[in-house]
């Protein structure tokens, strides 16, 4: 693990909203080191598109005015200033940079950071990186951001800020090996690192000892849930197949409602429906100890099929059957640990057999497989990635300033 490091962390989401690949790593990252994590910016677009809740965006406005706060011992929270929306045009593009690279010096200089190690997760803003003068740039790459179908999003300028990402970072991770195959033409070092899971914390849905929510305890039948962000990536037609199919059964939906999310009237008067909204990370175990499988029923598009899904593991450390939909990036673990499907008919016969085949031995087999995939197991990867980096830069540092001592010494 890199240790005694200062880093500025550009995420795509807020610290305290849904818990993602930024607060997972940063987290297990800021035991070692000083961390910076810098929170998704907002523009006057955040109150409209719905993506984030109206209440979570004042909230975030408030907290740019109130300053950077501390996490943690070595975790601090900064709430960037508004920025003009349309970011993926060249020209709002440049205007947000000066904003952003203002802030960004001015916080890094208060918390005394010195040539920190710039991790960005933010695609569409290249160019950051300068503000802080780093000693390393991580372009960090988890989803396919140009594919995601936003009608205000141009998708052309949207890949060329990416591809620009890219060529200014020192070194490239992705999540998938599909994004690290469409990358590779940028940037030479570039890495595949997949997502992991908070393995002890999800192994718990396995306990005795962790009592199943009242709210979800009194569904009838058997319990299909699916927990996490609920957005334009569901396929809600398939819910509602599934659903139809089998009115005995319980659908149980965990997880924060976004404003892109089509067709969820349908879906919420089904009876045997039911939304959770967004529950803290540290409930879900409780949640998914109540489900007989857990799914991952994405739509199939260009967009999902770069998507290396979070909540696999996580639902593999609690132990439980999986079905997805047939996406790219989870074929190859097509088997015991998850079943995929590539049409209605097919996830409702893989639900099925999930709930037929499943036993003791299975679960403690799931559970034994996602200890190997951890979000501490993550991080020690991408630190081997660049620890010899920042050594081969340190040394040049150092050998750099006595060629310089040098020099004046001759003159």
């Amino acid at each position: 693990m890199i240790e005694g490091r200062d880093i500025v962390c550009m995420s795509f989401v807020a610290w305290d909203e849904h818990w993602a690949t930024p607060q997972q790593l940063m987290s297990r990252i800021a035991k070692h080191n000083r961390v910076l994590f810098v929170e998704q910016p907002i523009s006057p677009m955040s109150l409209i598109t719905g993506i984030r809740r109206r209440s979570n965006v004042w909230r975030q406005l408030r907290r740019w005015r109130s300053g950077v706060r501390r996490a943690d011992d070595s975790l601090y929270l900064g709430a960037p200033p508004p920025i003009l929306p349309f970011r993926s045009s060249k020209i709002v593009n440049r205007i947000n940079g000066v904003i952003l690279r203002r802030w960004l010096r001015a916080q890094t200089n208060k918390l005394g950071m010195h040539n920190p190690i710039f991790w960005n997760f933010q695609p569409a803003m290249p160019g950051l990186a300068s503000a802080v003068d780093p000693s390393l740039v991580l372009f960090h790459c988890v989803d396919d951001f140009a594919a995601v179908p936003h009608w205000w999003q141009q998708q052309k300028a949207m890949r060329d800020r990416e591809a620009e990402s890219c060529r200014e970072a020192d070194v490239v991770v992705c999540t998938g090996r599909m994004l690290v195959d469409e990358r590779r033409q940028y940037n030479a070092n570039i890495h595949f690192v997949a997502e992991g899971a908070d393995v002890p914390l999800f192994a718990t849905a396995a306990d005795e000892a962790t009592a199943i929510p009242e709210d979800i305890a009194d569904m009838p039948g058997k319990i299909i849930g699916y927990a996490g962000v609920i957005d334009f990536r569901l396929d809600v037609a398939l819910l509602r197949y599934l659903a139809e199919r089998e009115p005995h059964w319980s659908v149980a939906l965990i997880g924060p409602i976004r404003g892109d999310a089509p067709g969820l009237a349908e879906l919420r008067a089904m009876p045997n429906v039911r939304f959770f909204g967004n529950r803290p990370i540290e409930q879900l175990p409780a949640y998914l100890k109540a489900l007989d499988v857990c799914m991952i029923p994405y739509v199939l598009n260009d967009f999902t099929h770069h998507i290396f899904p979070l909540k696999l593991y996580e639902y593999m450390a609690a132990g439980k059957p999986i079905a997805a939909t047939a996406m790219a990036e989870m074929t190859p673990y097509d088997g015991e640990e998850m079943r995929i499907a590539s049409s209605s008919e097919d996830f409702h016969a893989a639900v099925r057999d999930a709930v037929a085949t499943d036993s003791p031995e299975r679960r403690a087999a799931r559970r034994a497989a996602a200890r190997e995939h951890s979000w501490d197991h993550r991080a020690g990867e991408i630190s081997d990635i660049l620890s010899p980096m920042l050594e081969h830069a340190h040394a040049t540092t150092l050998a750099n300033s006595a060629l310089r001592t040098e020099l004046m010494a001759g003159n």
